[in-house]
């Protein structure tokens, strides 16, 4: 399996149900410039956890991305609950976030 496999794999496992009980926009709302290099962010870490470029005592986890965006977990949660009720703007999200990553890739590749 190759990068881009992988990455769009953890596309789909990323994105949650659109289930809940509450269609109302949080009072929190990050965003959807924020939410692409929050996601981004989380996709590239993921997938050095995933692929052990790291040892297991280093493994980074989720909240130093928070921490580095200025946001918490339940507000990150909130958000993407937000914006996967409204499939347009969602789909624009995860659109840009595989764009990057796909640039990203292909700026490392060598040929």
């Amino acid at each position: 399996m190759d990068m881009r496999e992988k990455i769009f794999i953890l596309l789909i496992l990323f994105v949650p149900l659109s289930c809940g009980p509450s269609n109302k926009k949080p009072h929190n709302l990050i965003a959807k410039e924020k939410m692409e290099n929050i996601i981004f962010d989380i996709l590239i870490l993921n997938s050095i956890n995933a692929n052990s470029l790291m040892s297991k005592t280093e493994t980074i986890g989720d909240e130093l991305i928070f921490d580095r965006h200025s946001v918490d977990s339940i507000q990150f949660y909130e958000s993407e609950m937000y914006y996967s009720k409204r499939p347009r703007v969602h789909s624009e999200i995860y659109s840009n976030v595989k764009r990057r990553i796909l640039k990203t890739m292909d700026s490392l590749s060598i040929n």
